[in-house]
């Protein structure tokens, strides 16, 4: 167990966790034909349009932006920022024109809170936030908050700090309302993905294990809303190195857990704008980034490759006769690959 441990804590040099890094990688939304695209960089950020427009937004001190939602009518950008000693959440709301800035839940107990997640609805309404906090990288809790539609509700807390760092948190709501979160936490000998579910009346299950106690890190989950469930994408050591695992949620339970990608496969993220889900990851050897298109089930349909040793995510959009463009901003780099059926 020792071994692996040393294991994460190297990799954990090479694989970035979101919210933790200077650099970041794109963030896309889409939503009822528009689509944003937002790039940050330094103390400023570069938001696409849909029509191909650039607006130039100004963030707080050493800003890191995480998560990116399309609401009805417009956008809404969440991360946090330094604030004296502590690093605190911020949040921007805009449309193609401008943006401002907004309330973020009050009663901040830690001196970190970062990491924030959006949580819409499938109509574009704001749904509520949820965040990692505590007073350091190894006393991270989970905290969420609801948008009643005017101002943020009292911050709850999910899960309370483990023996570990609580880090990578994803989460996304679900069809009959529901919130769902997961993240990675260190449970004292390797990394665990752990989740909760908040039901309709505002109570959140206990945080617990995805998988079955294993002895090797399983880190970075990403989830997406899914049909009348979800789909949840993580990375597992698996003795030789990193693979995607793909798992569904469904009936209050996750089913079907299997490897979606080979080993060498690492940060999974879900785009779902072409209306059937898109499971995006990187392999290392050979250095190229994949697309799987899924069916609603989590059931692989075709995948897309581009070689390519670029490390920041590559944003995704899925055109006619089954193509799909890569596109990597920051280094003006755009590759067009055609799906291909999986076997």
């Amino acid at each position: 167990m020792r071994r692996y441990a040393r294991t994460i804590a190297v990799f954990a040099l090479f694989l970035p966790v979101p919210a933790l890094v200077a650099q970041e990688d794109p963030l896309q939304a889409s939503r009822a034909g528009e689509r944003w695209v937002l790039t940050a960089a330094g103390d400023s950020a570069v938001l696409e349009t849909s029509e191909g427009r650039s607006l130039r937004l100004a963030l707080p001190d050493k800003a890191l932006v995480s998560s990116l939602a399309a609401l009805d009518g417009g956008w809404m950008a969440a991360g946090s920022y330094l604030n004296g000693e502590r690093r605190a959440l911020f949040l921007l709301k805009g449309d193609a024109r401008g943006a401002r800035s907004l309330p973020v839940p009050a009663g901040q107990e830690g001196l970190l809170r970062f990491g924030p997640v959006l949580l819409t609805e499938g109509d574009g309404r704001l749904a509520g936030m949820a965040w990692l906090e505590g007073d350091g990288l190894r006393t991270l809790g989970v905290r969420a908050a609801a948008w009643n539609g005017e101002r943020w509700e009292a911050p709850v807390r999910v899960a309370p700090p483990g023996p570990g760092s609580q880090l990578a948190l994803s989460g996304a709501v679900l069809a009959d309302g529901s919130w769902l979160l997961a993240w990675s936490a260190f449970d004292g000998a390797d990394d665990e993905i752990l989740w909760s579910l908040r039901a309709a009346d505002g109570t959140w299950s206990k945080a617990r294990r995805l998988s079955a106690d294993n002895a090797v890190p399983d880190i970075t989950p990403a989830v997406t809303a899914s049909g009348d469930g979800a789909l949840i994408a993580w990375s597992r050591f698996d003795g030789q190195g990193y693979s995607v695992h793909l798992a569904r949620f469904a009936g209050g339970g996750w089913r079907g857990e299997r490897a979606a990608a080979p080993t060498g496969s690492v940060r999974p993220a879900f785009e779902s704008s072409s209306g059937r889900p898109l499971l995006l990851y990187r392999t290392v050897v050979p250095a190229a980034w994949s697309v799987l298109q899924l069916d609603p089930a989590g059931r692989a349909l075709a995948r897309a490759t581009v070689p390519s040793s670029l490390p920041d995510r590559p944003v995704l959009v899925t055109g006619a006769g089954g193509e799909v463009r890569m596109r990597w901003p920051a280094a003006a780099r755009e590759v067009a690959v055609s799906f291909e059926g999986t076997p």
